[in-house]
């Protein structure tokens, strides 16, 4: 059971990482320009910032549980 705990804790940190590096790369991209793909244009932050608080929401649940025993 702490194996399945440990892998979505993180997965939850891992989806929180890679969602704040897309979200800072579209910033970048619609501060600077330097390309036209669309999952990089300004609707899609919104997208990143979901799954980001997604993300750490579920490292959050998992790491800071209640135990039964205590």
């Amino acid at each position: 059971m702490e194996a399945v705990r440990n892998t979505f804790r993180f997965l939850g940190m891992g989806v929180f990482f890679f969602s704040i590096a897309l979200f800072l790369l579209t910033a970048v991209n619609n501060w600077i320009g330097f390309t036209s793909a669309v999952w990089l244009s300004g609707p899609f932050w919104r997208v990143y910032v979901f799954f980001a608080v997604s993300g750490i929401l579920l490292y959050i649940l998992i790491t800071f549980r209640r135990k039964k025993d205590e």
